[in-house]
């Protein structure tokens, strides 16, 4: 079947109308569908509780009940002072000459001045900076 023929087709079918009894099965599949949903969800929040249940009884059956006793640290007769560890004298800091970076210099801007004559010999124009 090329293009054409099932462009026709679907003028046939478009021209054609629709037989009632399958839209009555149509609704009543969709109808079936909608009360069918709220079930399934409910189910799958219970199954979602139990095992959120079976897991904390399960980490709270693994804990251990009795507190774990840690051994005793031995006692300690006596203390002892530190040895005093001797303490060097102070080096002199040397002190090593860098050369010197040349600052940049600032170069001032000169003024600019513009002179613009026009065919009047009495008007001069000036642009100064």
């Amino acid at each position: 079947m090329n293009h054409q023929e099932m462009r026709d087709l679907f003028r046939e079918m478009r021209e054609e109308s629709i037989p009632a009894d399958s839209l009555a099965r149509v609704r009543a599949a969709v109808d079936q569908r909608i009360h069918r949903k709220p079930w399934l969800s409910v189910w799958k929040i219970a199954a979602a509780l139990v095992m959120a249940g079976g897991i904390l009884v399960g980490f709270l059956s693994l804990r251990p009940m009795k507190p774990v006793q840690q051994p005793a640290l031995p006692e300690i007769a006596q203390v002892l002072p530190r040895p005093e560890i001797p303490v060097p004298a102070e080096q002199p800091v040397v002190r090593v000459a860098r050369p010197r970076r040349a600052r940049p210099r600032t170069v001032e801007p000169m003024p600019v001045s513009i002179r613009i004559e026009t065919a009047d010999p009495d008007v001069v124009i000036l642009l100064v900076n």
